[in-house]
């Protein structure tokens, strides 16, 4: 089965990045930057549908940066 999560339009992104910088980490890691099978990419997206008919999901009404400026936005705040 395809696993993809259902981020809310990013607000999962935004709920995980803000209880790592809540936690006040010597350290965030970010795991998850091109993991199309896991539905977790945060790279630049455009839709797309493999060969096999896997449909692979852009980040609409969202531009296809958004999630490397929400990782900005919250690195920026976890340095701050």
């Amino acid at each position: 089965a395809h696993n993809v999560r259902d981020r809310r339009r990013g607000a999962y992104y935004d709920r995980m990045w803000g209880a790592a910088v809540g936690a006040e980490p010597d350290a965030v890691s970010v795991t998850s930057y091109n993991e199309w099978g896991e539905g977790t990419q945060i790279e630049a997206a455009v839709p797309y549908t493999s060969p096999d008919g896997l449909e692979h999901r852009d980040y609409l009404p969202e531009q296809p940066d958004f999630y490397l400026r929400r990782t900005r936005h919250w690195a920026d705040h976890y340095r701050a």
